[in-house]
Parts: structure tokens; sequence; C-alpha cells
């Protein structure tokens, strides 16, 4: 059966109790495919840095593949 990847996506969570919700998601698409869990958690760790007091909570990876 041949799968072949279409795109992925990632989601970070950021929790700060300046939020509504205590939390606020971020969401960028077009992530490379082989983009590794290392460089992801970078780009986590760098929004950290746009508002004091944020602390990333999660990071979740989408990957979209065709089946046959």
């Amino acid at each position: 059966m041949a799968k072949t990847w279409l795109s992925n996506s990632v989601a970070f969570s950021l929790t700060n109790d300046t939020y509504d919700n205590g939390t606020l998601d971020r969401r960028f698409n077009n992530i490379a495919e082989d983009a590794t869990p290392e460089q992801l958690l970078a780009v986590g760790d760098a929004l950290t840095t746009l508002h004091a007091g944020d602390i990333l909570i999660t990071t979740i990876l989408t990957t979209k593949a065709q089946i046959a």
C-alpha cells in the first residue's frame, strides 16, 4: 500500500496568567516534511520569548498523508 505525504502543521499551546482561559494556541501550516522534533521545540521555545511569563505546555505535529 502506497503512502504519500501531503502536509504537516504544528500547534503550540502556551500558558500564562494573562490569557483569558490561561492558555493560548498558536498554529502554523506548511511545516517541512523533514522537520525534526528538536527544530519544532526550538520554535516553541522562541514563541515563549515574545510575551513575558509564557510557558510552552504542548507541541502537536499533525501529518496528513494519502494512502493508496
